[in-house]
Parts: C-alpha cells; structure tokens; sequence
C-alpha cells in the first residue's frame, strides 16, 4: 500500500532540505471550490473536458461540487509556471452509489483515473458497497493500482457515511468522499493533469454509479539553495 501522503512529503522534504541546505518555496497555481467568489485561483490553467464530460456542477454534502459525471474526465491544463521540482496535487473525489470495483465481473471493474502529463499516479479500482467500515467482504486496489485486489473497501477513504445520490439515494454510506493529496516530481513549465473514472454500467441518467470532484489545488514546490 502507498505511504501516506504526510510521511510521503517529509520524507523528501527532509532529503531535499539535508542533501541542498535548501528550502521549499511553495506556489498555489491553481484552486477551485466550484462556489464561485471563494477559492478561486486560475492564473496558470484552466479545466477542460475529455472523453463523455461536459461541464455540470450539483450540490453535494453541502457544497457545489464538479459533476456528477459518468465515462470521462477533466483535464486541468497548466502553463507558464513558475521555476518548480514537485507538484502537490489535491482534490476531493466522490463515488456515488453503486460502484464495482471488486473484480466481480473481469475486465469491468470501475476505477479512479489520476494522470500526471505522461505518468500514471492512480488507476485504482474502487467498490461502494454501503459498507461504512473495512470489515466488509468486498477488496478494491485503491489505493494501489488496479493488479492488487487485497484493499478493503474504504481503505484510505476520508468520508464513508455519505447519502447516495440516485439508485441508494439518501441512504448513508451511498457516497464516499476520498481526499487525494500527492507528492510528484515534476519541472516542466507546463502540465496537463487528468482526473477522471472508467466506470460501466451507469445508466443514461447516471443513476446506477457516479463521481464528482471538488476542492482542487495545484501547488507547485522548489527548493531554493540557501
């Protein structure tokens, strides 16, 4: 299983820090809530949509999220940033309702999609069960990649007892809430960073299995030489 993203951070941060005698500086550039004059920062991108997604938003748990989305993605498009070594990217990731991730029918499994450019950080599949624990009978592979099925159900989740949406509509644990925050190597003066799901079976109107996202923010991070 992946080291959590706090150990992940200062493990490389001390390593950084110790081998350079430097200093991380950090850059927001880019968040979105999604509630419109709150956090909103888009001097260095923009969100674009890929494959079966077209812009929507919905209320959620309180909140205006991104979404609710089917097949498909969005692409945060970054450019002309600032002189960086790593990326922190965050996001909150919502499952609603019916999701199978558990291998139960092959190659059909519904999986989290996370792309840094070129490089894959999570396809992962993910089940939602209405479980509310990790006692469950059913595995997924988040938070690793999809080959590894030995993951409870709810490994790594922040918020399993949220309401469903459509198909367990109001039903606690309907919805789970996955906070992802990762720490990738990256210099490039541009970036282009997927989020999305490759899930089957939703139904037309999405009612059987779903995903949103919220919360999303780029921070880019150098270490300056003192």
């Amino acid at each position: 299983m992946k080291n959590t993203f706090s150990l992940l951070l200062i493990l490389n941060i001390i390593a950084l820090t110790s081998c350079t005698n430097g200093q991380p500086e950090e850059i927001l550039v880019y968040s979105n809530d999604f509630e419109g004059s709150s956090l909103v920062q888009k001097e260095f991108g923009s969100i674009n949509y890929a494959y079966n997604t077209s812009e929507k938003w919905f209320k959620f748990d309180g909140n205006t999220v991104l979404g609710r989305f089917g097949l498909g993605g969005i692409i945060i498009e970054l450019k002309d940033l600032p002189t960086h070594d790593y990326f922190i990217v965050e996001y909150d990731f919502y499952v609603h309702d019916n999701w199978e991730g558990n291998g139960q029918r092959g190659n059909g499994e519904d999986v989290l999609i996370f792309n840094v450019d070129n490089t894959s950080i999570y396809f992962s599949s993910i089940i939602n069960s209405k479980c509310i624990d990790q006692n469950c009978d059913t595995v997924q592979s988040f938070p690793d990649v999809i080959k590894s099925r030995t993951n409870p159900e709810n490994a790594n989740v922040a918020n399993p007892n949220l309401p469903g949406v459509c198909y367990w509509k109001g039903e606690i644990g309907g919805s789970k809430k996955f906070h992802i925050k990762e720490l990738i190597p990256h210099s490039s003066v541009s970036s282009n960073i997927t989020i999305g799901a490759d899930i089957k079976d939703a139904g037309s109107d999405l009612c059987f299995k779903s995903w949103s996202v919220d919360n999303i923010k780029v921070t880019t991070v150098r270490v300056i030489d003192l």
